[in-house]
């Protein structure tokens, strides 16, 4: 970490270049201008600029689009195909078969962690900056949801799920500037990884101003959204419930008809996304281009035929599988096209990263878990999601597990593609079975505490502090 953490601020100053080499030509966006922090904390604007930069490191194509794809493909419902027209893309995160050496790894590790490096400038730097207390505070609050995020996709990533093992090895937590003799930490625990996203995050609900309102930028709903997720991670369901209820408030469910628009801006439901441009996106490498149903983008994600299936005739997201006049189209013999991210229109595709549908949900779920007395209100939370999508569903006759599983299932059909379904596996400790039908081309059987749930640490990382080499993950001997 000590070559991955230093880093300068990055001003907001942005070149367009064109890379080839691939498939697809795609815009890469690069800063071109890198400042000591001292003077990027110099003025208002100076600040306002880094920020942006800060923001701008979220959207590169290797880690949050990666992120979710990733956690698509090993979440069984959606597979990526074989064969050379993909180049070999998400192949290695479908076959669980990463190594220390694997792209994935190394990008998620590198890329938090520029984050983090960033966000602890601000902590340093704010306090002497030129700004009004009250700006000051705005501006730690935004930058340590930021922190946290990272932290989120770091100790996911690298770390045991809480729910599995909390006193198992996460990351290395930093959280000031470190100076060319500091020496970094080595790793911490999971459970105070998640201690410390808890402290950022409700430091910054307390904080951030109420005027901020971007669906772009942090706000208070999004940290809100966050907290959820995380309680929810971590089996505290009556602060998951609480924090689901908060986080949609003011962000109402959409129209059944905009969950077949494609998911490229925002409906009324969306809470937190990733902005795109047209001067400022990652092209053929993101979300959208890869679920694409019409060979525009990389087209190579499908649905397995399994849960293809599980969605009713009379389902409005069975619409979401319409290619070319028909529902439940193919093109080869693993799995279904999928249409539910639109890439024809524009390579400057939104990426919704929280939207109400999934606060919905976890309040469902958590309800749910909470026992028989709370069952009215889980089933309530659910029935929005189901009669959404089948006007005139009733409230679920299910109890106990058998509503879990429910919820679950509903879960999986309503955000799938949006990157949970690996992670709601792991926090379930459901194994992940796969046979080689159903549109898979790999089979697998991996029981909960398998070695290749967990990322190795990346080589990069371990030559750069190898103080950590002892501390690499199970089953990654380098």
């Amino acid at each position: 970490m000590k070559k991955i953490n230093k880093i300068a601020i990055y001003t907001a100053l942005l070149l367009a270049t064109i890379a080839t080499g691939c498939k697809k030509e795609f815009l890469v966006v690069a800063p071109t201008t890198s400042i000591k922090a001292s003077e990027a904390f110099s003025s208002p604007e100076r600040i306002a600029s880094a920020l942006t930069g800060l923001y701008d490191l979220t959207t590169l194509s290797s880690y949050t689009n990666d992120m979710i794809l990733t956690a698509d493909i090993k979440g069984n419902d959606v597979l990526v195909v074989s064969g050379a027209g993909n180049y070999g893309r998400f192949v290695v995160g479908y076959q669980f078969s990463q190594t220390y050496t694997s792209n994935e790894p190394l990008a998620y590790w590198t890329q938090a962690y520029r984050i983090i490096a960033g966000c602890n400038q601000f902590e340093f730097n704010i306090p002497t900056s030129p700004l009004t207390a009250a700006q000051k505070t705005a501006y730690l609050a935004e930058t340590r949801a930021l922190r946290a995020e990272a932290y989120f996709n770091l100790v996911r990533w690298y770390g045991k799920p809480y729910t599995v093992d909390p006193e198992a090895l996460g990351v290395p937590l930093v959280l000031a500037p470190l100076g060319p003799t500091d020496v970094p930490p080595l790793r911490s625990k999971v459970k105070e990884v998640y201690a410390q996203i808890l402290t950022d995050l409700l430091f910054a609900e307390a904080n951030i101003p109420t005027t901020k309102t971007s669906v772009y930028r942090f706000t208070k709903g999004a940290v809100q959204g966050y907290l959820a997720r995380i309680y929810l991670t971590m089996g505290n369901y009556a602060e998951a419930s609480k924090y689901a209820k908060l986080a949609r408030v003011g962000k109402p469910l959409s129209a059944g008809a905009a969950l077949l628009t494609g998911f490229a801006a925002p409906t009324s439901e969306w809470i937190y996304a990733i902005n795109v441009r047209t001067d400022d996106n990652q092209g053929f490498l993101n979300v959208h281009s890869f679920y694409d149903p019409y060979d525009i983008g990389y087209s190579s994600f499908r649905a397995n035929d399994a849960f293809f299936n599980s969605f009713a005739t009379n389902d409005i997201r069975r619409q979401q599988f319409l290619v070319n006049g028909v529902i439940g189209a193919r093109r080869g013999p693993e799995g279904y096209l999928i249409n539910k991210f639109d890439f024809r229109s524009s390579a400057a595709t939104n990426t919704v990263l929280i939207r109400s549908s999934e606060m919905y949900l976890i309040e469902a779920e958590a309800e749910a878990r909470l026992g028989v007395a709370n069952e009215p209100a889980a089933k309530l939370a659910l029935q929005a999601i189901q009669a959404r999508a089948i006007p005139g569903t009733l409230l679920s006759l299910n109890t106990g597990q058998a509503l879990i599983d429910e919820i679950l299932a509903e879960r999986g059909k309503e955000l799938y593609g949006e990157g949970h379904k690996f992670f709601d596996l792991l926090r379930t400790k459901t194994p992940i079975v796969r046979t080689a039908t159903n549109g898979h081309w790999v089979a697998l059987n991996l029981p909960v505490g398998d070695n290749r749930l967990v990322f190795p640490l990346p080589q990069a990382e371990l030559n750069a502090n190898p103080s950590l080499k002892p501390q690499q993950n199970p089953g990654y001997a380098n």
